[in-house]
């Protein structure tokens, strides 16, 4: 297998290329649907996520890794932005990884192939000496995200305000 590919037989676990734009958002929408939004919400997200891909997939401010399977279909997905900050005791290097869109098509759900992919994407968090991963958790990601470290902060300070346009 080539460097940055690792596989189990079934599916390899490759980076997504920028090529693939279509089979992204594919991905994606299979996730937004899961999260319960309506065809015309998803139809009106397609070019935003086109553009979106097409500026920071090529830069690497925005990485994509896909687990593939033996005819060459995407079967997976995981998303990954390092966010820069300001240094802190506990964070030297002003980094800190936010993991997203981690998503699997109905077919090979419970196969762990989710499980590979955030493996692997905590693999290269972890190389580059980042201190701190996080992400939003659906109630069916959360076991997951426990058993490879996630703990839920019940009491958390972050608050968010939604701004509309």
């Amino acid at each position: 297998m080539t460097e940055g590919m690792s596989g189990n037989g079934d599916y390899i676990i490759r980076p997504a290329t920028i090529d693939e734009i279509e089979g992204l958002i594919e991905l994606r929408l299979v996730m937004f649907t899961a999260m319960g939004f309506d065809n015309e919400a998803l139809a009106s997200a397609i070019g935003p996520m086109c553009d979106y891909f097409e500026r920071h997939l090529p830069t690497g401010a925005f990485r994509v890794w896909v687990a593939e399977n033996n005819d060459k279909k995407l079967i997976a997905g995981i998303g990954l932005v390092i966010h820069s900050i300001p240094p802190s005791p506990k964070n030297l290097i002003g980094k800190e990884a936010y993991i997203m869109n981690l998503v699997t098509i109905p077919t090979y759900r419970y196969q762990g192939v989710a499980r590979r992919l955030l493996s692997h994407v905590l693999e290269v968090v972890r190389s580059e000496g980042i201190p701190k991963a996080s992400l939003h958790a659906t109630s069916d990601g959360r076991q997951l995200y426990g058993s490879l470290g996630f703990t839920i902060l019940e009491d958390s300070p972050e608050m968010i305000l939604k701004l509309k346009p």
